[in-house]
């Protein structure tokens, strides 16, 4: 008898202690809906000093799932850059077309800034990367990227100060400060 209260009592432990230790794993839920932790999370947030983008590609190919994470990675950090460069395109023309056109100010400098964020978006900093394989047998891949908001400014401070039509207008270190103090008030205003 007292064999079986053992027992019992060892199955009844084992078991409560293999249910706590699942309950740490089961996804939150909310809603109906299941949360899902996505690898490289966290990598995704801008910064004071960076944009970042975060893409998944999905494919029966390593380095083709890889790619797809890349570049998809490298279109939210393009989409995130395009919005501030068009209002930094806006506040800035404003600022500087004394004696040209505001239209072809801000022309230029919109060019100008998507040509340098093409450029940078070649080289970007890789800061986390994720390769698992489903069971179906394919490859996903989570990567996150990072370009620094420093290096933006200067890179189309330099590039705007090469360009013709603005050089005896553009004041490349007034841009400069112009461009890192607008990121600055952007990033406190998301906060």
């Amino acid at each position: 008898m007292k064999g079986k209260h053992y027992f019992a009592g060892c199955l009844l432990a084992a078991v409560m202690l293999t249910g706590c230790s699942a309950n740490k794993n089961v996804p939150t839920e909310w809603n109906g809906n299941r949360e899902i932790d996505l690898p490289c999370a966290g990598y995704d947030r801008d910064s004071e000093k960076y944009f970042t983008g975060m893409g998944i590609g999905e494919n029966v190919n390593m380095q083709n799932s890889r790619s797809a994470a890349l570049d998809a990675a490298k279109s939210m950090l393009q989409r995130k850059i395009g919005g501030l460069a068009k209002g930094l395109t806006t506040s800035y023309s404003k600022t500087m077309s004394g004696n040209a056109n505001q239209d072809d100010v801000s022309r230029i400098v919109e060019g100008e800034i998507a040509q340098v964020i093409d450029r940078m978006l070649n080289d970007v900093e890789q800061v986390c990367e994720k390769m698992y394989q489903t069971p179906g047998g394919t490859y996903q891949s989570h990567i996150a990227i990072r370009i620094s908001k420093k290096d933006i400014a200067e890179s189309v401070s330099s590039s705007l100060s090469k360009n013709e039509k603005l050089r005896m207008e553009f004041d490349r270190d007034n841009f400069r400060k112009f461009a890192e103090e607008y990121m600055k008030k952007l990033a406190e205003y998301e906060q």
